[in-house]
Formats: C-alpha cells, structure tokens, sequence
C-alpha cells in the first residue's frame, strides 16, 4: 500500500509521525520550566518565611534588649560604678535591692545570667544559675567593643557548657555619654532561638536555619550537627554572602559542603545578625520527580508508538533495496542473465528499471572491450615499431663518430657525440623536470653542436654554485635562451662574442642568467609568430610560458637587450630538489 507513494513522501510522514526528539526536547523543556517555577516558588517563599522568624527573633529580643537598658540607666549602677583607673567601695545590700527593683519590672524566662563589668574589666554584678568564665566574659566585651554604637551579641558557652548567646551593651553616664563606665550583659539560653523560634519553621528535608554573627560565627541553629561559635563547615558559604549582600541580592544558589544549596539571608544591622536558610537542590528536586515520572512515561509511550510506525516504514523500504544488493551481487559475479522484477511506481521501482537498463548497457561495453583490447594490441605492435626509428638513429649517429675518429676528424666526431646525447635526452628521456647539472651537461653539448657550424664566432663558460647542481628545473629551458644569444647576438662583421651562464641562489631562489655582450636585438621581436619557435619546438616564449605555469606569475624569463649593448636574460625560479 505505502508503495504507491514517493520515498519523499513516506520520509516526510515518518518524521511528522515519529517526532522523537521534538517529544525529548519538549519533555526536557517542561522539566526545566516545572524545576525553574518550583525552585523560585520555593526562593520566595522561603524568603518569606526568613523574613517573618526574623520578625519574631527581634520581638522576643526586645525584652531583653529592654532588661539590658534598665542596667545601663539605672541610678544605683550609674552612681556605683568606679570610673576607668578608680576604686569604689559598694554597699552590697543597696546593690541588691537596686537590682531587684530592675528584675520585678523584667526578667525574660530564657535569662541564665546578668553580669554588669566596669571599664576595668572587673566584674561588678552576677545574678544567674550558670556560671561564665573570665575568658568567656572578656570574649563578649571584646565583641561589643567591636560592635559599638549597636549591641553585641555573641555565642559564649558557660562554665558548665550551656550554650547561650549573650546580648551585650556599653554603659556610658548619663550626664556625658561619651563617657564610659562600664557593660551590661545579658546571657540568653539558646534553647529560646533553636527550639522556640528556628524550629517553629519547616523549610524541608535537609534545610538549615542559622543565625550568623557579623564574623561569620555561627550563633544558633536549627540542626545540631552545626558546630556553635565557630564559622560554618564551609567558610565559603559567609563569602557567598557578603558578595550578594554587596550586590544588593537576598537570594541565591551556591555549592556549599560539595551539594547546591538555595541560600536566603536577612541582615540586620542594629544586631548585627545574618538569619540564613540553606535548602538543598536534592528536596527541591525531589518536588519535581512527580511531574518528570510522569513526562517521561508518556514520552516512552509515544517513543514505542513511533518504532512500530518506523518499523512499519522500514520494510516498505527496505525489502526493495535488499533486492537491489541481490542483483548486485549477481552482476558482481559475471551473471548478467537475470533481472530485477519491480514494477511498483514509487522511486525503488524506477530505480529497479533503471539498473535493469544499466545491466543492458553493461553488457555493450564488455562487448565493445573486448573489441577495444584487440585494438589496443594492435596500437602498442605499432608503437613498438616506431620505436626502432630512434634507436636505429642513435646507432647511425654512433656509427658516424666512430667513422670521424678513425679518419681523425675530431670537431665532426665530438659533433655528432654531442648531437647524439642531446637527442638522447630531449627523445628517450620522458622526465619533465631535470637537474641543474643534467641541463647545463646538455647545453655544453649544444654549444659543440653550434661550434660546428660557427667555428670560433662565440665562446662561453659557466659560473655555477656547485650546490645547486642536484636542483631540479624544467627540462629544455636554457637551450632556447643561448640560442637566442648566438642568433642575436654574433655581429654581421664576424667579431667574436662571450656568452657567460650564472647560477646562483638569491635567498629561496635560484637565478639563471646567460648573458652576451653580442650586437643585441629589439626585444619586439621575441613576440614575432615566426620566432615562436626553435630547437625542436621550444622557444624563448614557450619556455616562460612553461615557468610560469610550473611556479606561479611571480617566476618566468626576464629580458633585458638593447643594439649594440648586447642581452641579459635571466631565469627566476623557486628552489627544489
């Protein structure tokens, strides 16, 4: 049934039908829009429940806030306490009786000691069933000193290890504040902030609810396993804080103890306390494996649907393809009698008739091979023959040299030894490129040969950097440049001319330069059709041309002659060997 239809067409429902990825990254979307939504429903809320324990902290720190006051202002204490350096001498019964009437107008329950200390760190005054120490007491003035003009307020553990957190004030008298006498303290159980307040708020499996003084210490916690008066496990996580606080954020995520963690913070500066909730990302995560159960059942249930669908389509495909490579495997083998019976409409079927045709048109061209192979022994027969003409010339020549040495007639000897080895190397020798050394051992013989002809009208030497001898040029490219000084250059009159060859290295080049000091020419003339050609075929042109389209614009034949002054060529060619 499918088969009616176009391969295009079958792929393109296919895709419309089996919608995997888009069913994945739509799944993945949901999943984040749901976590991201979750995660800052949670922030906020958290927040809001931050800021309301916060509220309550500072209402039920008002009492005694309100009982370190009435310390600081009360008339028996700012008369009695000694100034800075000085002694004075108390009535212990007045003392008492001052101090009572400060009690019977309050005394929060969560009080476990009131000590009141003069500017010479002496203590003055202790009510309380636990017992702090000097260093411990020393401890919280140093943190009121720290603190000041705000309160202080610090973690001490007493005597018998009670954890307190103690509130603590300078006394300065009231007829001139900036004078001190002396400090007040308020010792608070912490049972009042961990069991009464921290703990009144859920946040969620695993959140922490912390109260930070301004150093980074931990001053109450929710969670006993939170060491108290210390800074936290992971010193990092007050950084975090202190960076967020100075962006103005009181939110954020951070990794804190090696797991990410939804930090809320409320500062607040009369007390100097950070409140921090920590929330793991594994409860928040938790929230949302509900929804992502649920989109990835789905999601499976779709992705089943589409295999069977695929599947479906697959063999609609497939089948006809296996045939093909059936067919394939038969032509591979040299049985070209059988075809592909397809006759379905779709692009399979047509392509089934289409190699059915190329079958037919393979078993032409095996025919025509086989014909072609029976030509071609015929031609390489041909060529094998036309090879002895060359060979049959070069024994010719030999037999001519031999002719001139027996009857002693060594130019025409060292001639035709010189023509032999320079047809030698332009006929048999199929290499496009040869040695410097190969080129310059051909010219020599080129210039017996013309010597010859000429006698003594020119002669010639070489200045070569031996270095360069194994570097490769074109082949046949310096012949057709000291033709042209001899042509160009012997004078009508029979003066004999010098032609020098240069071979150097300049920098990654090398440079060729023949040079005469003959009559010279007018340079139009290497443009001329009919001095295109010499030597075989290759002329001064041609042997630019060649440099060029071996090595670039940049390389080629340079000209430089004038009548009278003689020619300057110079050849520019890259450096290999």
């Amino acid at each position: 049934m499918l088969r009616k239809f176009k391969i295009q067409h079958r792929l393109i429902s296919t895709f419309l039908v089996v919608s995997v990825i888009p069913i994945i990254f739509l799944g993945y979307y949901a999943y984040q829009i749901y976590s991201e939504s979750i995660s800052d429903k949670l922030s906020k809320s958290t927040y809001q429940a931050v800021t309301l324990v916060n509220k309550n902290l500072l209402a039920e720190l008002q009492n005694y806030q309100y009982l370190c006051g009435s310390i600081s202002t009360n008339e028996f204490v700012q008369a009695n306490l000694p100034k800075e350096g000085a002694q004075q001498e108390v009535d212990e019964n007045a003392k008492e009786a001052a101090m009572d009437d400060i009690y019977r107008t309050i005394f929060p329950s969560h009080v476990v000691n009131v000590s009141i200390v003069d500017s010479n760190h002496h203590l003055f005054y202790e009510l309380g069933f636990e017992t702090i120490s000097s260093q411990a007491l020393e401890k919280a003035i140093q943190d009121v000193d720290k603190s000041a003009p705000y309160d202080g307020l610090t973690y001490i553990k007493t005597v018998r290890s009670y954890d307190t957190i103690v509130l603590g004030r300078k006394i300065h008298a009231l007829n001139d504040s900036s004078v001190q006498i002396g400090y007040a303290f308020v010792f608070i159980s912490n049972d009042l902030f961990t069991k009464n307040i921290l703990s009144s708020v859920d946040l969620g499996t695993g959140s922490k609810l912390m109260i930070m003084g301004r150093d980074g210490s931990v001053l109450s916690a929710n969670d006993k396993e939170v060491a108290l008066g210390e800074s936290y496990a992971d010193p990092e996580l007050f950084n975090l804080i202190k960076e967020q606080q100075a962006q103005g954020s009181h939110s954020f995520s951070a990794q804190v103890n090696h797991e990410y963690q939804q930090i809320s913070y409320i500062y607040n500066k009369q007390v100097g306390w950070y409140l921090v909730s920590m929330m793991p990302y594994s409860y928040i995560n938790s929230e949302t494996n509900r929804i992502t159960t649920s989109i990835t059942m789905i999601s499976l249930i779709i992705v089943l649907f589409c295999i069977v669908i695929i599947s479906f389509m697959y063999n609609s495909i497939v089948k006809p393809i296996k045939k093909i490579i059936a067919f394939s495997n038969q032509i591979s083998n040299g049985e070209f009698s059988n075809r592909i019976q397809d006759q379905h409409e779709d692009e399979m079927g047509v392509l089934s008739r289409k190699i059915n045709s190329m079958v037919d048109e393979i078993e032409k061209l095996m025919h025509n091979q086989k014909l072609d192979q029976k030509r071609k022994r015929e031609l390489e027969l041909q060529m094998l023959q036309s090879q002895i003409n060359p060979h049959f010339l070069f024994n010719t020549l030999n037999t001519l040299r031999w002719l001139a040495i027996i009857n002693q007639v060594p130019v025409l000897s060292n001639g035709i030894s010189s023509l032999s080895e320079l047809l030698h190397s332009t006929i048999l020798d199929q290499d496009e490129e040869i040695t410097i050394g190969q080129e310059i051992h051909n010219l020599t013989h080129y210039f017996e040969i013309q010597k010859i002809r000429y006698a003594d009208s020119f002669h010639f030497e070489f200045e070569i950097d031996e270095e360069l001898l194994n570097c490769r040029i074109p082949k046949l490219i310096l012949q057709p440049v000291a033709e042209n000084a001899i042509i160009h250059g012997l004078s009508d009159h029979g003066k004999s001319i010098e032609i020098t060859i240069k071979v150097q290295q300049m920098e990654q080049q090398i440079h060729i330069e023949i040079s005469d000091n003959g009559k010279g020419f007018d340079t139009s003339l290497i443009h001329a059709p009919h001095n295109n050609k010499k030597l075989s075929g290759i002329g001064i042109m041609n042997v630019n041309e060649r440099i060029k389209l071996c090595y670039g614009e940049e390389y080629g034949l340079f000209i430089s002659s004038a009548i009278g002054q003689g020619t300057r060529c110079k050849i520019i060619i890259p450096i290999h060997e």
